[in-house]
């Protein structure tokens, strides 16, 4: 068995990644949920640009086409199933107030998970890094990020005592990232590498959290818009265009 060594790529997914958590939870507590989903949504984006720029896939003319008209289906399912986190289109566009503040920070969103998808993938496809680790370089870097945020913002904070649930849902939440990370990892470790399709579609999945909150808040809080049913279809009609085009 190889030994746990350390990747530079893995330790960059971990920074990028928790950068963008740290901006997308700073967000949050500002009750600026739509500006979260809306602009995590294009990290996808951000991978494939970065794929272009550095990975140079060969692709067909037929292949470049499809994949551009599904990733751009992806994200406008994405935005429009975003936009039920803050009652739909209408209530978005009755809306007149607009932070300045937090649409400057809303683009480290994007940029950190779009980087975060890239840089584990060439820690497991370019480097062939297994996936412990990669996943110990990636906890590595979030416990620096994390450390260093609450150095920095959060003394003067008081910790947890857990004498309630609510103090355990941060510890919830760090677990299924856990398994989305691994899960994310392992179908790096999956795909084909031919034309880096595949990659774009799994991280895609990676940044659709939204997708599965939507079916949560209707299952446990019995809210439903029409914007997150129709965002959802618009999504998989995305990936099901850019899967045939890693079939072409």
């Amino acid at each position: 068995m190889r030994g746990l060594t350390f990747s530079k790529n893995a330790f960059l997914s971990g920074i990028t990644s928790n950068i963008a958590a740290m901006t997308m939870l700073y967000t949050l507590a500002s009750n600026q949920v739509l500006v979260v989903f809306s602009f995590v949504s294009f990290a996808s984006v951000i991978f494939f640009l970065i794929i272009l720029i550095f990975e140079k896939p060969n692709l067909s003319r037929r292949q470049e086409s499809l994949s551009v008209v599904g990733i751009i289906v992806s994200i406008i399912g994405l935005f429009l199933a975003s936009t039920s986190t803050a009652g739909g289109i209408n209530s978005l566009l009755k809306s007149s107030v607009v932070d300045l503040h937090f649409l400057a920070l809303a683009p480290v969103m994007p940029i950190g998970f779009g980087c975060w998808a890239y840089f584990s993938f060439v820690a497991i496809k370019k480097e062939k890094v297994d996936i412990p680790t990669v996943f110990l370089n990636y906890s590595l870097a979030s416990f620096i990020v994390a450390g260093s945020t609450y150095l920095l913002f959060g003394l003067t904070s008081p910790l947890p005592v857990f004498s309630q649930l609510k103090d355990f849902y941060p510890i919830i939440a760090g677990l299924f990232v856990v398994g989305g990370v691994i899960s994310t990892l392992k179908s790096y470790q999956m795909t084909s590498g031919e034309s880096r399709i595949e990659e774009t579609i799994v991280s895609i999945l990676a940044n659709a959290e939204i997708i599965p909150l939507i079916f949560l808040s209707y299952l446990i809080l019995k809210e439903f818009t029409v914007e997150a049913i129709v965002g959802a279809l618009t999504v998989f009609v995305g990936l099901s265009i850019l899967n045939s085009a890693r079939a072409s």
